[in-house]
């Protein structure tokens, strides 16, 4: 009982666990320029039409976190998941403007230009880098539950994470590690209604093939540097911005921060809170954030003062 709990007390900040386990998927497959075939847990291509949204995983989910969203945008145009982490699982560089570049090449392989980019947390990291850097790919940025991140860091990498293979491999090790990554999705979430069994195993299964690995990407993710501040990438954007956050109070919540450095773009951001939503707006609120991507353009809705725009959420930047 009392290494029982000292090894739930090392494991107290489980969603922070979590969002560095989800990075490894069943499969290493590398960044391949020549070819546009990956593996469906990496890069995923569904649906046809006029408009194509592009999808960007954050650390949390993959691939399978989009199938609920993905699965309604198909319906009517071409949707591109991609997990970016995957991506890079073996690469040195794990800054959000390295995995930037690795989407952008994933979407000339598919010939891709102009399209709704939408980046869940770290996603949207990632997301923000590809609009700065590769304009013509991105005619629209949707950020959910998420602000402008400044660093691609966990916010832990501690010793308790070391501990992680090998809890593993005691007995019972998987279902307690399996446990703490799907309470941290809970505290974070407005209800666990979306969570059902096929989606707790889309999003826990694939952390428990290799800790080893995770536990290396984890040690390159605290040690990442971004080559450009945030700031200068809101200079350069040319696109509008949407970001649709939870209403309901969550841990994982962006902090003002990254909310606060998206306001020079003036009536170019939309902020919406989605009610009965938390972390995961894209999983809770299906519906709703379809409507909004699908929408012809984000439309602005701000009040305030010149020179300090107010967003529809009373929110001053």
């Amino acid at each position: 009982m009392v290494v029982r709990r000292w090894v739930a007390a090392r494991w107290r900040h489980s969603y922070a666990l979590a969002a560095t386990y989800a990075v490894l998927g069943a499969s290493t497959t590398a960044l391949d320029a020549q070819s546009p075939r990956y593996d469906s847990t990496i890069v995923s291509v569904a649906g046809s039409g006029p408009m194509t949204f592009v999808l960007v995983t954050g650390v949390v989910g993959g691939v399978a976190g989009f199938r609920r969203l993905g699965g309604v945008l198909a319906q009517t145009s071409r949707v591109i998941t991609i997990d970016p982490y995957r991506l890079a699982l073996d690469s040195a560089d794990v800054t959000f403007a390295a995995l930037a570049r690795n989407v952008d090449v994933v979407l000339g392989e598919y010939g891709v230009d102009s399209a709704r980019v939408v980046g869940h947390a770290h996603g949207a990291g990632v997301a923000l880098r590809l609009a700065a850097n590769s304009p013509n790919r991105v005619a629209a940025l949707y950020f959910l539950d998420v602000g402008a991140l400044a660093e691609n860091r966990t916010k832990l990498l501690s010793s308790s994470l070391k501990l992680a293979p090998l809890i593993a491999r005691l007995p019972g090790g998987k279902g307690f590690v399996r446990g703490r990554y799907v309470k941290g999705l809970r505290q974070n979430a407005a209800s666990d209604a979306w969570l059902d069994s096929t989606t707790v195993r889309g999003y826990t299964e694939p952390f428990l093939t290799n800790l080893s690995k995770v536990v290396a990407m984890a040690g390159r993710l605290s040690r990442a540097r971004e080559p450009e501040s945030r700031e200068a990438l809101v200079a350069r954007l040319g696109v509008p911005v949407t970001v649709l956050l939870g209403a309901v109070p969550h841990p994982a919540g962006p902090d003002s921060a990254e909310l606060e450095v998206l306001a020079p773009l003036g009536s170019r951001l939309r902020i919406e809170r989605l009610e009965g939503a938390g972390h995961f707006p894209h999983e809770e609120a299906t519906a709703k954030v379809a409507e909004f991507l699908l929408a012809a353009m984000p439309r602005v809705s701000f009040r305030g003062r010149p020179g300090r725009e107010t967003s529809s959420l009373g929110m001053a930047p």
